[in-house]
């Protein structure tokens, strides 16, 4: 017990070395000066400004106008001072996404346990990189969705709708967590995140660019929109790593082969989600495993298709690699769904060591995501079976109805 004790302390020890490393070693230290080297946030800190100041968005800018509220009230600071203050909710943010997964599941109530979440950054830790080493807002939406999730996992209906609103209105990827309340019936969550929705994407607004402005942001807002997606624009953005870019690298722009291979994946998704929720409708959102799963597939498939994909887009997958690392490594689970587990735990770490080449790189984080999200789906309503145990009969609802209670049978 002491030595697996020692080695949580270990584990988290490591995290934060890791996760503060990469926060500041090209950020701070890097060749770079300071805080010309946060490249994202130079462009959310102007764009934002520019937004609040001609009511119009600039090009390449396709933030929601919550978003942009927010990011314009960092901007009220001198640009070195918001950086800096970007820069560290951007760490404790990293920090807080395995704080709360690893509360969520009692990790650390059992000895060992936290082993389990340096294991599972091997695997995320490309796209923590991505977003710490630019300072963009991917991880703090993921921060936002883990309170969400485990808030909801706890019966904290207020502070589940609340959250869950905010990631929503940082970045819209996570919108169907919305929808999700009403699937898996918990009305108070749904009304609370609707009701700070509307707080969000109404007033706020309103108070940052008035009534006059209202309009035309979100005009402005919806033809970015549209301009961010538009197929015939999107090859041409460097960094993007779109499945659409991996099939036309493969089989050549509007062939068959491509349309082929984007549809191909695409319905994997689709299979992927009508099985997440047709379990999680059984769940009611109460199980914190099984909350976590479902949502981090929520945001993680519609980002994985998504043609302006990039890197930092797939922090959420940091949810379902700790799911199968805490599944892998719990002796309580029974053996062929650790092995499961481990098998899809080991496959996602392969495919971030194969980097392939660049424009391929959208394909292979869509085999990523689709291993990590369908093995934690799989293991999340597989890891409570007693695999020994003899299936108990199925009764009809009349043997239920008369059964006796146990203490009064005979």
């Amino acid at each position: 017990m002491r030595l697996a004790r020692r080695f949580d302390v270990i584990a988290v020890v490591g995290l934060v070395a890791w996760l503060a490393f990469d926060l500041l070693a090209r950020t701070v230290f890097g060749r770079t000066p300071w805080p010309e080297s946060v490249v994202d946030y130079r462009i959310l800190y102007d764009a934002s400004q520019f937004v609040v100041t001609n009511l119009a968005y600039p090009a390449g800018y396709p933030y929601p106008p919550p978003a942009v509220a927010v990011h314009a009230a960092s901007a009220v600071l001198p640009f070195s001072l918001a950086a800096a203050l970007w820069l560290a909710l951007t760490g404790l943010a990293a920090a807080a996404c395995y704080a709360l997964v690893a509360r969520a599941l009692e990790l650390p109530a059992r000895a060992g346990m936290l082993v389990a979440l340096p294991l599972a950054h091997v695997v995320c830790a490309y796209y923590f990189q991505w977003d710490m080493r630019s300072v963009n807002c991917n991880l703090i939406v993921l921060c936002a969705l883990c309170l969400g999730g485990t808030a909801l996992a706890a019966g904290r209906d207020r502070a589940a709708g609340c959250w869950l609103a905010l990631a929503v209105a940082l970045k819209v990827m996570p919108v169907l967590c919305v929808p999700y309340l009403a699937w898996v019936r918990r009305w108070r969550a749904l009304a609370w995140a609707l009701g700070a929705s509307a707080g969000l994407w109404v007033l706020v607004p309103l108070v940052a660019f008035g009534a006059s402005g209202f309009a035309p942001v979100y005009q402005g807002w919806f033809g970015e929109l549209t301009r961010a997606t538009d197929t015939t624009q999107k090859l041409v953005h460097p960094i993007l790593i779109s499945l659409d870019k991996a099939a036309v690298h493969l089989f050549g722009d509007g062939t068959s082969g491509a349309k082929a291979l984007t549809l191909g994946v695409m319905a994997l998704w689709a299979l992927l989600g009508l099985a997440g929720a047709a379990r999680s409708f059984r769940t009611r959102g109460s199980d914190p495993f099984a909350v976590l799963a479902h949502v981090s597939l929520l945001v993680i498939g519609p980002s994985a298709v998504n043609p302006y994909l990039e890197a930092y887009h797939l922090v959420p997958l940091m949810i379902p690699a700790v799911l199968l690392a805490v599944c892998a490594l719990d002796s309580r689970v029974p053996k062929s769904t650790r092995a499961v587990a481990l098998i899809g735990f080991a496959v996602a770490v392969l495919v971030v060591k194969f980097s392939g080449p660049w424009p391929l790189r959208g394909l292979l984080v869509n085999v990523q995501a689709l291993v990590l999200c369908a093995a934690a789906l799989w293991v999340t309503h597989a890891r409570t079976r007693e695999p020994d145990a003899p299936a108990e009969p199925r009764r009809n609802w009349l043997a239920r109805l008369f059964a006796r209670p146990a203490m009064m049978r005979g």
